[in-house]
């Protein structure tokens, strides 16, 4: 099944999957890259601004039916890729994508859907997307909150299906297990305006994809 897709919270089954369990420490460093895919230069769909994690200190992971997923970016896309039927696109998404540890490859990613609605402080997403380095360049950045990242309220929707960027032969891997949380977290406006300027109208997010026979989503609350 490919990703991404809309998720009916009126459909979807009480989950019975294998819990979560995140283990990231208190704040890591890494790098802050705005990401430069084919065609070089310009700005495209598969393009993204992304936080990648350093090689010191903790690594940040999480345990999934058993296995370990080393977090290895938090990358964004605009306007969303996920949507909660009846509602409209979230301005930005996020994805922390954790990949697996050992054996065959595999991923799971969390979804945070970011908006700016009533907000006027600055969030942890805002320090991943304000004043990004020129397209295809870098920069440091230290002291990341991972958790911040997350919404309060830790409610998911779940579902397997593929990745939202193709790799270097144009496939979109898969299976991929997806975590969307139910929340928003919060960014400035000006911050995810600014973000989404980046890309113009047409902005650097994958369509919703029909899929036959629809998703099996799991609801975690």
């Amino acid at each position: 099944m490919q990703s991404p897709i809309t998720i009916d919270r009126s459909v979807a089954c009480p989950g019975h999957q294998v819990p979560i369990d995140v283990h990231y420490p208190q704040s890591v460093d890494g790098t802050l890259l705005f990401q430069d895919r084919a065609p070089v230069g310009e700005a495209g769909e598969h393009d993204d601004v992304r936080f990648v994690i350093g090689a010191g200190g903790s690594q940040p992971y999480i345990t999934y039916g058993g296995q370990r997923y080393n977090l290895i970016n938090v990358h964004f896309h605009g306007h969303a890729e996920h949507r909660f039927a009846g509602q409209p696109f979230a301005p930005i998404e996020a994805h922390l994508v954790h990949e697996k540890a050992t054996g065959p490859k595999g991923y799971v990613v969390f979804s945070v859907l970011v908006d700016s609605k009533e907000f006027h402080g600055l969030s942890e997403h805002d320090r991943l997307i304000t004043s990004p380095p020129a397209l295809g360049a870098s920069r440091p950045l230290h002291g990341v909150h991972l958790r911040n990242l997350l919404p309060a309220n830790h409610s998911t929707y779940r579902y397997t299906g593929s990745l939202t960027t193709p790799d270097e032969s144009d496939v979109y891997f898969q299976p991929v297990n997806w975590v969307v949380f139910d929340r928003h977290a919060k960014a400035h406006p000006d911050n995810v305006q600014s973000y989404r300027s980046l890309w113009g109208a047409e902005g650097n997010h994958r369509e919703i994809q029909e899929n036959h026979p629809a998703p099996n989503i799991y609801s975690h609350h």
